[in-house]
């Protein structure tokens, strides 16, 4: 599944004009740093074989493509009673996990440059390509892989890899113009400088549209809404649910509403009966917080939809934000077990809104 993101990409930069913080992008545990002005335009909505797509601004013609394949879990065209139930009985007399077979990078770059050929074929252009030797890289030397390069319908420079810790296979490329080739060389090294293919602590960034969102990464992406002025994104983990939203203009919403009556509108349940309170982020900002036990009704819808008891919750957390120096309201809803204790507070504080530059 794919999405045209609609809302234009903000950077912070000082009132100068100087110092622009780069465009930091997360999507599915991929990460990356690039220029200011970045746009993410396409994504896809399956964490196992996933894409990300990140533009460069205005009229460029430079573009970042990201694809990656999970090695450990092959497609499958009909999941069998085997596939759905090996892992558990694996877990249950503590057998080791089957080994994951081994990659064949060069086999899989080769397809990625013959479908592109095939475009310069179309376009009636020569392909020409060039495969740098195998490596091996990172902190741990948990990735091995292989740099390229090509010109045909266009220019690109590419690495592909397999990385031994989270078993993804990577193909990243910066594609432009031929006019683009100094543009090209310099994004290519900011990405691959940069990116990162899996949690190093625990949490999945989730940034697009200067959004900087960190969620357990045991949790995964459910639905989203990317509208002019609303970012929604949710997420499930086993019956537990995560609910974000930011609302642009805020200016224009509090003046017909308080925080509580717009986060009432939004709320995933009834307010009625929780407790309200206060808390201060690490943001600085002040929130309106609700918690307490969900009703029966509640539960009862949300086992309906989650059709889970694993991790079932009873415990609603919520709050609404307003950040006055970018002019946006922010709302975070938690659906967790008993046993999930602070995991809004955890959340929320780490919820980036605003940075030093745009309260200088």
């Amino acid at each position: 599944m794919a999405a045209a993101l609609q809302e234009p990409s903000k950077t912070d930069s000082h009132k100068d004009g100087t110092n622009a913080e780069k465009t930091v992008v997360g999507w599915q545990g991929m990460r990356c740093e690039l220029p200011p002005e970045w746009n993410v335009t396409g994504f896809s909505m399956d964490r196992e074989s996933g894409y990300l797509r990140v533009d460069s601004p205005g009229n460029g013609t430079v573009t970042v493509q990201i694809r990656w394949t999970n090695a450990a879990k092959p497609a499958q065209k009909q999941p069998s009673l085997y596939t759905m139930f090996a892992p558990h009985f694996r877990k249950l007399f503590r057998q080791p996990e089957p080994v994951v077979p081994e990659t064949d990078l060069k086999g899989n770059l080769e397809k990625v440059l013959k479908d592109t050929a095939k475009l310069a074929k179309k376009a009636k252009t020569t392909f020409e390509s060039s495969i740098k030797a195998e490596k091996i890289e990172g902190e741990n030397d948990e990735r091995i892989s292989i740099n390229f390069a090509w010109s045909g319908a266009g220019k690109g420079q590419g690495k592909i890899w397999r990385c031994k810790t989270c078993n993804r296979v990577v193909v990243a490329q910066v594609v432009g113009m031929g006019k683009d080739q100094n543009s090209i060389s310099a994004i290519a090294a900011q990405l691959f400088a940069t990116l990162k293919d899996h949690s190093e602590d625990g949490y999945d960034l989730w940034g697009l549209y200067d959004l900087k969102l960190d969620i357990p990464e045991d949790f995964r992406l459910e639905s989203q809404k990317l509208l002019s002025g609303h970012l929604h994104l949710a997420f499930i983990r086993q019956a537990e649910r995560i609910v974000f939203d930011r609302w642009g203009l805020a200016n224009m919403t509090r003046k017909k509403f308080t925080l509580p009556e717009w986060f009432q509108n939004s709320a995933v349940t009834s307010l009625k009966k929780l407790q309200k309170s206060e808390a201060i982020l690490s943001s600085g900002h002040e929130a309106v917080t609700y918690s307490g036990k969900l009703s029966l009704i509640a539960r009862a819808q949300t086992l309906k939809e989650s059709r889970s008891l694993r991790r079932f919750p009873t415990r609603y957390a919520g709050g609404v934000w307003e950040c006055t120096e970018t002019n946006k309201i922010f709302s975070l809803q938690v659906c967790h077990s008993k046993n999930t204790q602070g995991l809004w507070e955890d959340v929320a504080n780490r919820c980036f809104c605003h940075s030093a530059a745009e309260t200088g």
